[in-house]
């Protein structure tokens, strides 16, 4: 067992995670500028279950996503060449709301719809595509060779991502 203790302005923060996970965090916080950076091995502590997958909680797949959301920002009509219109940065704002508060991290296209689709693949058989508009949230699942299309809310999105993990 793996913990790994921080100090930001007076705050302390314990993580621990497995062994697995600790190559890759001991990079990320020892390059970031965290003060107070310490790792050490303790079998008495109890251990967290947000580093058991490494699908689950990425950081960085956070970031890419919110990266990938910016750039969508700048396409402009007919940005693929079939009449689509603009993305509404309203729309963009609802989206990186929507992504930082998932477990699982999609990923995100622009659709010609001025749309954005989130998809999260396991594999043929298991897979979720959400499209997302001002207006609708409409789902897409696979769920074990099980198909499913249905109008949802934003606080569905999660769990049907999720599910593919269970």
């Amino acid at each position: 067992m793996e913990t790994i203790t921080l100090n930001k302005n007076s705050m302390n923060f314990r993580i621990s995670f497995e062994n697995t996970t600790s190559l890759l965090l001991d990079n990320f916080f020892k390059s970031s500028s965290i003060s107070g950076f310490s790792s050490s091995t303790k079998s008495e502590t109890i251990s967290s279950t947000r580093f058991n997958n490494s699908e689950r909680f990425s950081l960085e797949k956070l970031k890419n996503n919110k990266r990938k959301l910016e750039s969508i920002k700048n396409l402009s009509s007919n940005w693929n060449g079939y009449g689509s219109p603009e993305i509404e940065e309203k729309l963009i704002s609802k989206v990186q709301q929507i992504i930082s508060n998932l477990e699982y991290q999609p990923q995100i296209f622009p659709t010609g719809r001025g749309s954005i689709q989130i998809e999260k693949h396991i594999n043929d058989e298991n897979f979720v595509e959400i499209e997302i508009s001002n207006d609708e949230v409409f789902a897409y699942q696979m769920k074990n060779g099980v198909e499913t299309e249905k109008a949802i809310s934003t606080d569905e999105i999660n769990n049907l991502i999720s599910d593919l993990y269970a």
